[in-house]
C-alpha cells in the first residue's frame, strides 16, 4: 500500500533480496507499479537487471531468443529505475526518487541494504539510536508525502545458533543498531530457511502489520527456483505445514 514502509530482514544468505526482487517483479506485472531501486549490494547494475529479467520471463538469459530478450529489456526499462547516488546518503536517494515519482509515476522504492548507505551526516553528540530514529522518521514521512511504498532491507546483528545448530528467525528487534527498526516500521518481513537442507522451503515470516485490513501475521512457505529466481507455493502447503 502507498504511504507506508516495510522492513525486510534476515540472516545473510537466506534470500531476502531474491524474495524482495520477486515481489517487485510481481507488483510490476500485476499492478503496473514502477520501482526505484537503490541496491549497492547488487552491483553492477547489469547483474541485477539480468536477475529481474529472468524472474519476469521465467528462464535464464542465455535461454531467451532475440524477441524474448527485447521484450525483457523493454519491460525492465519501463518498470525499474536504478538509483545510483554518488554519496549514497538518504537525502540523495530520496531526492532522486522524488524526480522519478514526478517523471514516471513511481510507486515503490527499494533500499537494499541500510548499512550500504552513507551515514556520514550523523551530527556530533547524536547517538546511533537517535540517528536511526530520525532516519526512519524521514523515510516514513517521505513515503506518506510522495504516496509510495518503501522497502528497507536491514541485516540483523550477529545471531547465535540454537541448541539444534539452527539459526533462529530474526525479528525487527534483532536488526543491528536500534529497536526503532521494529517500533517505527509499518510492516516487517523476515526471510529465513534451513541452509543445511537445500530442499527446504523459504520461510517468509510476516511479523508486523500496522493496518490489519492489509493482512495478518504468520508464515508463508515458498520454493525458490534457482534456474530463474522465481518463487512458487509448494503443493503440500494446501494440506499441512511441516
Amino acid at each position: 500500500i502507498e504511504g507506508q514502509w516495510t522492513l525486510v530482514t534476515g540472516i545473510p544468505g537466506m534470500g531476502k533480496s531474491e524474495w524482495l526482487d520477486a515481489l517487485a517483479v510481481n507488483l510490476a506485472q500485476v499492478h503496473g507499479w514502477v520501482f526505484g531501486v537503490c541496491s549497492p549490494e547488487n552491483q553492477p547494475v547489469t547483474f541485477h537487471a539480468t536477475k529481474l529479467m529472468e524472474k519476469y520471463k521465467g528462464k535464464r538469459l542465455h535461454q531467451m531468443n532475440r524477441d524474448e530478450y527485447e521484450d525483457c529489456k523493454l519491460w525492465l526499462n519501463t518498470f525499474f529505475k536504478f538509483i545510483l547516488p554518488e554519496e549514497r546518503s538518504l537525502d540523495e536517494v530520496l531526492n532522486k526518487t522524488k524526480v522519478l515519482v514526478r517523471r514516471y509515476g513511481l510507486k515503490g522504492l527499494i533500499i537494499d541494504p541500510y548499512n550500504e548507505l552513507g551515514h556520514t551526516n550523523r551530527k556530533e553528540g547524536v547517538t546511533e539510536t537517535e540517528y536511526i530514529s530520525e532516519f526512519l522518521g524521514d523515510l516514513r514521512s517521505f513515503a506518506r508525502d510522495q504516496g509510495i511504498h518503501v522497502w528497507l532491507v536491514a541485516h540483523p546483528k550477529m545471531m547465535r545458533k540454537e541448541a539444534n545448530a539452527v539459526y533462529p528467525v530474526p525479528t525487527g528487534y534483532d536488526v543491528a543498531g536500534s529497536a526503532h527498526f521494529f517500533n517505527k516500521a509499518d510492516n516487517i518481513v523476515a526471510v529465513h530457511r534451513d541452509k543445511a537442507d537445500p530442499l527446504s522451503p523459504v520461510e517468509v515470516h510476516v511479523q508486523k502489520i500496522r493496518s490489519r485490513w492489509l493482512g495478518k501475521l504468520g508464515t508463508a512457505y515458498l520454493n525458490w527456483d534457482p534456474r530463474c529466481g522465481r518463487f512458487d507455493v509448494p503443493p503440500w502447503t494446501n494440506h499441512e505445514l511441516p
